[in-house]
């Protein structure tokens, strides 16, 4: 059974669209106008991209009670496939970051890899981690755009008066059925001449997220030491067993949008 929790994905939700035609920009429908602004986050699953990384600085605005701590404030998200991830606060004099290499998952300072710990269960399973993916095959991504249904789809303007879409989308009835999952609807503000997702709002029955991307760029890889601890991190960096990373994603996940 596959639950397709948009959650779980974190940078995760972004991954379609791939091989789109350009077309004049405001001369694109709406679905072509979704599978541009996807595209490159899509490109990440593709086996033959050469994109395997993103990095991200954004603000959750939005989220469960396990990210209570870096709510509002700037962060950087370093993802790398299949199982690399580094989430951390940008500003210095407020410093935390929970940082995953393969099977390993430490955070800094201790005290917030203590209250991760005990947002999970202690098990004496050896389980691991899965890795980031989705439960399809590569032409199968290359078709992703067909499997939504735009519900909204408005032009708009931000702040500083440039153009924008409002694009409301969910899975189309008959894939969030056969995936088993429960109804979820994401809204995104992309921008115009460059079809960058600036805002992006999940919500479910019981879950919801929202997020400021404030800047995003798409590289083949990051160096290894990005996911080490620094020097001056390294004293109060903490491992955190990986039987509790799993199963806090589990307790997530369940009292979010999966069934």
């Amino acid at each position: 059974m596959h639950a397709f929790a948009p959650q779980s994905l974190f940078p995760t939700i972004l991954a379609y669209g791939l091989f789109i035609a350009s077309q004049p920009l405001y001369a694109q429908n709406k679905y072509d106008v979704l599978a541009r602004t996807l595209q490159p986050y899509g490109s990440l699953f593709y086996s033959k991209a050469p994109t395997k990384a993103m990095q991200a600085d954004v603000i959750l605005r939005e989220g469960p009670p396990l990210a209570a701590e870096i709510l509002n404030q700037p962060l950087r998200v370093t993802l790398q496939m299949p199982n690399k991830l580094r989430i951390e606060t940008i500003d210095s004099q407020h410093r935390l970051v929970l940082c995953r290499n393969g099977q390993r998952v430490w955070a800094y300072p201790r005290d917030f890899a203590t209250n991760i710990a005990l947002a999970g269960i202690r098990s004496d399973k050896g389980r691991r981690i899965p890795d980031f993916r989705l439960p399809l095959k590569d032409q199968q991504i290359v078709w992703l755009p067909v499997l939504f249904q735009i519900v909204r789809f408005d032009p708009s303007r931000d702040a500083n008066g440039e153009r924008t879409w409002n694009i409301d989308f969910k899975l189309s009835p008959e894939v969030g059925q056969a995936m088993k999952c429960d109804p979820w609807v994401a809204s995104a503000v992309v921008m115009q001449d460059n079809f960058q997702v600036r805002r992006l709002h999940i919500e479910g029955a019981s879950w919801k997220g929202t997020i400021d991307i404030l800047a995003c760029r798409f590289e083949s890889g990051f160096p290894p030491g990005t996911w080490e601890a620094e020097p001056d991190l390294a004293n109060d960096a903490t491992v955190i067993p990986t039987d509790r990373v799993v199963s806090a994603l589990e307790r997530l996940s369940v009292n979010s949008i999966s069934r």
